[in-house]
Parts: C-alpha cells; structure tokens; sequence
C-alpha cells in the first residue's frame, strides 16, 4: 500500500496534485497493481488516468476535489469510445479505458465542483467525476460522490460492474445524472443512495451493444427528473434487468433545473422504459418499489425516432419490447398524469404484466379528457408527458399484444370524471382484481 502523503502530495485543497498523484497511479500499475491510500485530507486534482488492478481508497475524511479549470483536464477529442453525448469531447476526473480490476473505495468523498462551472458554454464536454469504458471488473464503494459538472459517473461497455453504498448527491451541474450503465454486462447496484437534478440511475446503450444481466437492489433515490429510467439512448437495447426493492422520495433540493424533464423536486417518473432507437426491451421486471409524490408512477415506450449510433451515422429500424413486468409497486399522491404503455401498430409491446400495486393519484381531470384521441407520436421523445394528458387516470395503453392487469387498488384524492383504466388497439387483455376509488 502505497500513501500519498510520502510522495509529493499535498493535502491543503489549494495545492494542484495531479501530477504527483498520476505518477503514482502510473507507478502502481506498472509494478502489476497495489492499493494507493487518501489519508484525512483536501487533494486539489486535475484529471486522473487510472491503470489495471489499481485502487484508490478514500479514507473517511479524505477529500479528492475537481479542479475548476478546464485545461487541467485531458480532453479526448474524438473520444476513444464513441457515444451520443461525446461531440463536445470528454473530460473526467477519473478516466479508465481497457482496465481490468480497478477500484476507487472507502468512506470518502469525491467533489467535482460542478456549481462552479456555470457560464462555460459547453455541455457534455464538461468533466464526469468518474469516466470507465471497456473495463472488466470494476468496483467503486463506500463513498460520497458530490457536485460532478455533467453526469456523475458514465460506465461504457464495461463487464462485471459493481456499485455499492454509494451516496450521490448531483445538484449545481449541468446535466446532473447520478449513475448511468451504458452497453454494459453484468452488472449490480446495491444499497446507494442518489439525489439528481437528472436521472438518477440511469441504463443506456448507446451503441450497438445490449445492456443485459443488470441487477439494482434496495436503493434510495431523490431527483428531479427519472429515478430509474432506461435510454433514452437505446440503439443497442435492454435485456436481462432486475430492479428488487427501490425507495422514491422527493428531493432535498427543491430549487429546480428546468432544462431537465419533469423539472420537479417530486419527480418525472419513478420507473421510465423506454426503447426508440432501435434497442429492444425484453425480459425486464421491476418489484417491490416505493413512491412517494413521484409524477407518474410508470411508463412503457416502444417508439421511433431512430437517433443515429454513437460517432456514426447508421439509423436502426424499431426492435420489439416485450416480456415487462412491474409489480409490487406502491404509489402515493401521483400527479393527474397518468402511467402509459404504447408501442406502435407494426411494432405492439408484448406480454406486459402489471401486478400487485396501489398506485393513489390527485385526480382532477376534465371531463373532456375521456374521448380525446391521443396523438401517436412515433418518432417523439419518451417522456412522461409525450402524449399529453390521457383518457384514463390511472393506466392508459395502445398497440400492446398481452397485458394482464391484475391486483391493482387505483384511487384517486379529487373527484375524476375519467375512468381509472383506457385501451386501444390492445389485444389478449386480461384484467383481474382490479378495484377503483
């Protein structure tokens, strides 16, 4: 184990370290791996390039803070593994490409500054606090990830991922996802804590590979926009993805950013899937998930608007969604917005399962709202609101083949002249146990 107090660091969070912190990193991985220690202390860096079987451990107090300037950055222009939000460049905190075995632990914090970027006139070129792509066996642990410039922590074609006991809080930024997965395998996300002004956890696939075999286990989010969302990246698709036990809340921060869906401390949507882009979704269940005030409880969304892959120009037609089951869900003082589910005439979303939920809305419809012809919106993007307000204030669905509604307790707190349940265009409809106050 090496510590960086005994190599040139300083620890006074004036002090710019990124040179005697890299050396260290890149002497650590040239002798095969090793442990390289945070004492209690401020550690003022630029961006950081990490090496195979290396890990950062932040000890409780230790804080690794971003610097405020942009030329202390490496900026990969072109980036070295191509995604949408890459045409700025990138720059990171922590970088890693084509690493195997690293980890960045402890009880910790790592700040970006992010609030400190405003005015700069970029975007996705701002700094991520973490950037891995193409890595294998990844661990980040324990710590308090703070404030990044744009997305919190971006993992890109990775395999074997694992996030635990993380306490995100991305509030100032732009941008302020808290952790994204895109076109990644095998991955878990147990027992963090996030509060975003964007999405909070976040599966993309970005480029042509599919992000499968996703396990997210006992977590708590807070944002602004989606809690868990997948796209709206999706060229490559979404299969294999288990969501077990989620807790929804309204954020600390209720000052909202109102370049982000929603723009809402309650939240846009609690469980957002989406695929447009010509990705599939098959095989996914999400269970045991409480809300409290989130917007709209869920959505479903097989769309069309086919934006290009990564870095290429190559559109994809649209995929199939199919085998989805949300259950176990527990809604509170949901907005008069309803939950959907929507695929398209040629392309109908198959084998839904909604089970097992009580999902209270404010209701207050008008009662116009019933006979209105709901627009398709093929090629929109998939958001709670797409399609304006619905027939239905509980559960509106169109071009689905298979859809079973069983065990629902649908209420509403405002007298609503709009029936809890509305279909469309629905074939093998089975509805069971279904009551409505």
């Amino acid at each position: 184990m090496l510590t960086v107090l005994d190599h040139g660091v300083v620890p006074d969070g004036q002090t710019l370290n990124t040179a005697p912190l890299q050396a260290l990193i890149d002497r650590c991985g040239e002798a095969g791996g090793g442990t390289i220690l945070f004492p209690p202390g401020r550690y003022l860096t630029g961006g950081l390039v990490l090496r195979s079987h290396v890990t950062l451990h932040l000890e409780n107090g230790a804080l690794l803070l971003g610097s405020t300037n942009l030329d202390h950055y490496i900026h990969y222009n072109p980036v070295p593994e191509p995604f949408f939000e890459s045409k700025e460049g990138l720059r990171a905190l922590l970088f890693a490409l084509d690493c195997t075995s690293i980890r960045v632990i402890g009880e910790g914090t790592i700040d970006g500054q992010g609030p400190r970027f405003g005015g700069t006139g970029i975007r996705a070129g701002l700094p991520r606090n973490i950037w891995f792509a193409r890595c294998h066996d990844v661990i980040v642990e324990g710590l308090h990830l703070r404030c990044s410039p744009f997305w919190m922590q971006h993992y890109l074609c990775c395999t074997k991922v694992r996030l635990t006991d993380l306490d995100v809080w991305n509030h100032g930024g732009s941008n302020g996802d808290g952790i994204d997965i895109d076109s990644c395998r095998d991955v878990q996300i147990r027992g963090c804590r996030v509060d975003s002004s964007d999405d909070a956890i976040c599966l993309k696939s970005g480029n042509l590979n599919v992000t499968e075999n996703v396990l997210i286990a006992d977590c708590l989010t807070r944002t602004h926009c989606n809690h868990f969302k997948t796209g709206t990246e999706s060229n490559g698709g979404f299969r294999n993805i288990i969501v077990d036990g989620m807790v929804m809340t309204p954020s600390e921060r209720r000052e909202s950013h109102h370049g982000t869906e929603g723009a809402d401390w309650r939240g846009a949507c609690g469980i957002a899937l989406g695929a447009v882009d010509g990705g599939c979704l098959e095989n996914i269940t999400v269970q045991n998930v409480t809300m409290d005030q989130v917007r709209v409880p869920f959505f479903i969304r097989l769309g069309h608007r086919s934006r290009p892959v990564g870095g290429t120009d190559v559109r994809q037609p649209v995929s199939f969604a199919r085998n989805i089951t949300i259950r176990q869900v527990n809604a509170r003082e949901a907005a008069p917005q309803s939950c959907y589910i929507a695929g398209l005439p040629d392309a109908p979303v198959r084998d839904v399962t909604i089970a097992d939920c009580r999902l209270d809305f404010e209701g207050g419809g008008a009662p116009e709202l019933i006979h209105r012809e709901v627009p398709m919106k093929r090629e929109g993007y998939p958001s709670m609101e797409i399609f304006g307000e619905l027939p239905a204030y509980a559960i509106f669905a169109r071009d689905v083949d298979g859809l079973q509604l069983r065990d629902l307790t649908l209420s509403t707190r405002k007298p609503e002249p709009r029936p809890a349940l509305a279909w469309s265009s629905v074939r093998r409809l089975v509805i069971d146990r279904v009551s409505s106050t």
